[in-house]
């Protein structure tokens, strides 16, 4: 069979020239508004998938560049037959330093020392450290492997939590099976949700599970915005139970102006930019694939629709 790929991103030339250098060889690429795209057997989707359903029968192999999928599961064009692989990338790094840099910032006064540079003022305060903390991981794969890692380094005690098997890495990082996780909550300094979106973790975050975190415990929402409750977040920071909150991303995107969350002391919001992909990373796991595709070779990163991962 004669591949054609088929490109989409903000900036296809860029990618596809990162690609082919990572691949060491031209790759078929076909645009989108190209006549032949319908023939595409491959399609390299980097960005979110169109609004509008494409007309692909030929189609073997879907490469998101999203780490999350659950976009993908009511498209028609991941039908039978077709495979579905997810890029990993540099988000294990970036959204470590994400949480790591935002829990510093918490932790150090940050807010505190842009209230005295805008207000030109000297009123002191003691940072706090994230040293002593303990970390609980919800959902350990390769961004929560590293994320735990980060912690470690700053001398934070971590736990996770993930569906199993569990490997013997596993058991050793602290990482236990989903069921340990009501157990492990009120333990916590600072909870991570790093849970993919699935039937079974919408709505994860629900009013019991904050009742069992610590009170003055921090909650970082790295992950999907649907996993949480929203009305039981906003409860439970009433309740300081989490006290404090730092959240990349929402069940409305963008998060409207008048959304209550923002009025709450003592929480972060930022513009779903935690797990931001890059072009290299996004064209070197695509290129790998792309030789595995061709060899015949399982491909890496592939998602269980069974499980929604």
């Amino acid at each position: 069979m004669n591949d054609l790929v088929l490109i989409e991103d903000r900036d296809p030339p860029a990618l596809a020239s990162a690609a082919e250098r990572a691949a060491g060889t031209p790759l078929p690429w076909v645009a989108p508004e190209d006549p032949r795209a319908a023939e595409a057997t491959v399609w390299f989707c980097a960005t979110r998938p169109p609004a509008a359903p494409r007309a692909l029968t030929r189609l073997r192999w879907i490469h998101s560049g999203w780490a999350g999928v659950d976009a993908w599961f009511a498209r028609p064009e991941w039908r039978d037959g077709v495979r579905l692989t997810r890029t990993i990338g540099d988000f294990p790094d970036r959204v470590a330093e994400y949480v790591a840099g935002y829990l510093l910032a918490d932790a150090l006064g940050v807010r505190e020392a842009i209230a005295g540079i805008t207000a030109r003022s000297w009123d002191r305060w003691t940072p706090a450290t994230l040293a002593g903390r303990s970390m609980l991981v919800v959902g350990h794969g390769a961004i929560g492997r590293r994320v735990a890692e980060v912690a470690r380094a700053l001398r934070m005690a971590t736990r996770g939590v993930r569906r199993g098997p569990l490997t013997a890495e596993d058991h050793a990082a602290g990482v236990e099976e989903a069921s340990a996780l009501e157990a492990l909550l009120p333990a916590a300094d600072v909870v991570v949700n790093l849970l993919p979106l699935t039937r079974d973790t919408e709505s994860f975050w629900d009013a019991p599970r904050f009742d069992r975190m610590k009170e003055g415990a921090v909650f970082v929402n790295a992950s999907r915005g649907r996993t949480v409750d929203e009305a039981a977040l906003l409860a439970g920071l009433a309740r300081r139970r989490p006290a404090r909150a730092i959240l990349d991303v929402f069940r409305e995107e963008p998060l409207p102006a008048g959304h209550p969350i923002r009025d709450v002391p003592g929480v972060w919001i930022t513009p779903h930019v935690a797990g931001t992909g890059t072009t290299e990373p996004l064209a070197r796991d695509f290129a790998a694939n792309w030789r595995r595709y061709r060899a015949g070779e399982p491909l890496g990163g592939t998602v269980d629709r069974a499980r929604g991962y």
